[in-house]
């Protein structure tokens, strides 16, 4: 039978169609990252539990159920026992108070840089900060409804990704492997195994230590507490904890967001050094002793290798970027590796 159309017609209509085949994988991607990425981070973070009831003869999806109810409780009887200590008084009166305040501290800043600085006067480089943190203010209050939209939808995408990862995930690195030339089969699964031990050490590693920051940041505000007001010991002790998952940034992000918190309260400026203060103790202690004992076995790369593929995955995707960089470039690393030393085998032989 003649072919309706010419085989130059036909190879623009595949390519077009792989053209958009791709396409809509990656806006899927681009899509649904965020999800993903945090339910591999759940599956990773729940696995030493979901492995314990498995040996009890508990289905791996049964067991990831259970310990998610647990984990829900445990959250939400946490938001019930302490709520004083975790909502934010100064910011819900109104987000005009909240910016009045934050504005004056700043002057008061100003004022007080350009009596022991005069050389600087002519800058003004704090009232150049002051305008752009009054504009960034209120942009995150009119972004505030967007941002807790997306964040529940997430919240609901998450367990139900993590779900099925859990239950057919061994099914899906069987088939995987199965893709793989015989002569491969035992590199790739020494390879997956390296990678998935590697991962799930850093990010339990990473989790141990932002709640050792948390607590080490608490206990630290507590005693300067004795000295100035340091209220939302709790609520910033959350924050410099959960932001500690990102290598060297972290803290900087999390004393930039407690310093706006504190600004923006009714607080003497002796409250911000007592929090200034807190917070490079508590991160000279994360450096010296927590992050060397607890994340010293589970990636091993180079300073400047870290601080290189946190810039890529700044510059590529954001925040998230920063989260993951890290956890892929191990993974590269025993790629790269284990092709090495099988290549070095084949050499030999």
């Amino acid at each position: 039978m003649k072919n309706l159309f010419g085989d130059t017609t036909v190879r623009v209509i595949a390519f077009a169609a792989l053209l958009l085949a791709f396409l809509l994988v990656f806006v899927a991607i681009r899509i649904l990252l965020v999800p993903f990425v945090a339910a591999l981070f759940v599956v990773y973070l729940f696995d030493p539990a979901i492995t314990i009831l498995r040996r009890r003869g508990i289905d791996p999806s049964n067991a990831f159920l259970i310990v998610l109810c647990i984990t829900i409780l445990a959250i939400g009887g946490v938001l019930v026992l302490m709520p004083a200590s975790l909502r934010l008084e100064s910011i819900a009166e109104s987000k005009e108070a909240f910016i009045e305040r934050f504005v004056t501290q700043l002057d008061a800043v100003e004022r007080w840089a350009n009596s022991k600085f005069p050389m600087f006067g002519s800058f003004r480089l704090v009232a150049e900060v002051n305008d752009k943190a009054a504009a960034i203010a209120t942009r995150f209050f009119e972004d505030l409804p967007s941002w807790i939209t997306n964040f529940a939808v997430n919240l609901l995408l998450v367990p139900f990704i993590a779900y099925f990862v859990i239950r057919d995930g061994k099914t899906l690195k069987r088939r995987l492997i199965e893709l793989v030339p015989n002569r491969y089969f035992e590199m790739s699964l020494i390879m997956l195994n390296r990678i998935d031990g590697q991962i799930g050490g850093y990010l339990r590693g990473r989790l141990i230590e932002c709640i050792l920051v948390g607590a080490v940041q608490a206990v630290l505000m507590g005693i300067a507490s004795i000295f100035v007001p340091q209220p939302y010991i709790l609520l910033i002790a959350g924050i410099c904890g959960v932001t500690s998952i990102i290598p060297y940034l972290g803290p900087l992000l999390g004393t930039i967001l407690s310093s706006v918190l504190y600004l923006g309260s009714d607080l003497p400026m002796s409250s911000m050094y007592g929090l200034l203060g807190a917070v490079a103790a508590a991160h000279l202690i994360d450096n010296v002793l927590i992050a060397p004992a607890v994340l010293s076995q589970n990636v091993d790369l180079h300073p400047l290798t870290v601080a290189l593929v946190l810039i890529i995955g700044g510059e590529l995707l954001g925040a998230l970027g920063m989260l993951i960089a890290i956890p892929v470039a191990s993974s590269i690393k025993v790629v790269l590796q284990e092709f090495y030393a099988n290549y070095q085998m084949q050499v030999r032989t």
